[in-house]
């Protein structure tokens, strides 16, 4: 964290009141890089300025009252609510796994109000020719998703499943 005064004197107090402040945004779990403080005065107007990076995104936040203890607050809660958007803004909201089950069963079954019995109606897709890193592209990110798929490499028949959002199982019957 770099702390940087404008026509004024950081003092160790408020040095220490601005990092007290900002340890509050851990419990929001990102990783702060290029942590960069800029407090000024300009008669009776003080104010702040913090420019960071999160996830390789800039972020910027200014405030500015009569008090600097003041001001630091609310620049702080001012961060923290961009952080808040951003982590809402990636949040998967949607039920993946009705979704990725409606998607892969309603193809292949199908049922038939004619008959008593529940008939089962049997799909032969097309073979599907490739590689590894061709198949991972085709794969739905959602959690469940499947494609099978014929390898390249081998000439065998494999299918890759999606667990949830960074793992994928290759499975090979």
């Amino acid at each position: 964290m770099k702390i940087t005064g404008r026509h004024l004197v950081i003092t160790s107090a408020l040095r220490q009141h601005i990092e007290s402040r900002f340890e509050r945004l851990v419990r929001y779990e990102v990783k702060l890089g290029h942590l960069e403080v800029i407090l000024g005065v300009s008669k009776l107007q003080h104010s702040a300025e913090v420019v960071c990076t999160m996830q390789g995104r800039r972020i910027q936040a200014k405030a500015s009252t009569q008090e600097m203890y003041a001001t630091v607050d609310q620049l702080v809660n001012r961060l923290a609510t961009q952080i808040r958007k951003h982590k809402e803004r990636q949040a998967d909201h949607k039920e993946p796994t009705k979704r990725s089950v409606r998607k892969v069963l309603r193809p292949a079954i199908r049922k038939e109000e004619e008959e008593e019995e529940e008939k089962i109606e049997v799909v032969h897709p097309a073979r599907v020719v490739l590689t590894l890193e061709d198949a991972k592209r085709r794969l739905d990110s959602l959690p469940g998703s499947l494609v099978v798929f014929t390898a390249r490499s081998s000439g065998k028949l494999q299918i890759l499943q999606r667990l949830d959002r960074e793992r994928v199982i290759l499975i090979d019957p």
